[in-house]
């Protein structure tokens, strides 16, 4: 699979969606970013994971999502990458 998203890439992406989301400027959201830090609540979280779910084909409930996988960009862009590969 060529066009597959390396872990980099999903990490990237994440960012991405995350200022779009939070009306953030570009650059703004890094990597080891905290959800919470950034002002992530109940409801854009849910719409996060949608987005996620959408965008790189993994069913979150099925791959096991816990709460420690959502702490920060990097931490969820590892369980996404993980569940494409399971």
């Amino acid at each position: 699979m060529a066009d597959a998203p390396t872990l980099d890439s999903i990490e990237q992406q994440l960012c991405a969606e995350l200022q779009i989301l939070l009306g953030l400027k570009p650059g703004s959201v890094l990597k080891d970013s905290s959800l919470s830090s950034l002002g992530v609540d109940s409801l854009r979280l849910v719409s996060l994971l949608l987005t996620v779910e959408q965008k790189f084909g993994v069913n979150l409930m099925k791959i096991g999502m816990k709460p420690e996988d959502m702490r920060s960009v990097r931490t969820l862009a590892a369980a996404v990458d993980a569940g494409r590969k399971a």
